[in-house]
């Protein structure tokens, strides 16, 4: 959004950007690190590499959004704008999940899609759950596409067979 509006309106607006992290990496680029096609390294995007002309970046945690006011409040400072752009995005909770963070993976932070790639690569063979906690989840086509995409994995390395009928 913030590479859009500098683009259509120059230096006739004065942009912030406002994030918690300091870049993002896009959702299906978890996957792409975790089954090793590429590395973390290239998906991961600082925001002060993809920052425009006209815009300031503050790495800063929200506190309160004041919509009538147009107001934000962070631990850094309080900004005023004449247009707020919002993008709530989603916050995980692995520990909500009895047992998953002692003994099971997730793939939905980055974090854990990254931490699950030396889990891969140790992997010798045995049974795989793939499972949905609750819902509604953060990407419904998430587990359907780790599923194939470990099935393509495991038969890579010789862990699963393909059987082919005639």
């Amino acid at each position: 959004m913030t590479t859009r509006l500098s683009e259509e309106l120059g230096d006739d607006v004065d942009i912030v950007l406002l994030d918690k992290a300091d870049g993002s990496v896009f959702g299906f680029s978890k996957l792409d690190v975790m089954f090793g096609r590429t590395s973390a390294d290239a998906v991961c995007h600082s925001y002060r590499d993809l920052v425009k002309p006209g815009v300031q970046f503050v790495q800063a945690t929200i506190t309160s959004i004041d919509p009538v006011a147009r107001r934000v409040e962070t631990n850094a400072a309080v900004f005023q704008a004449d247009v707020m752009v919002v993008a709530l995005g989603a916050d995980l909770d692995p520990a909500g999940t009895p047992g998953l963070v002692e003994a099971g993976r997730e793939f939905y932070t980055v974090d854990g899609a990254f931490a699950t790639r030396e889990v891969l690569d140790s992997f010798g063979g045995g049974r795989v759950i793939i499972g949905v906690t609750s819902t509604p989840f953060k990407c419904p086509p998430a587990p359907s596409e780790t599923a194939l995409m470990l099935h393509d994995y495991l038969v890579g390395r010789g862990l699963r067979y393909v059987r082919l009928f005639q």
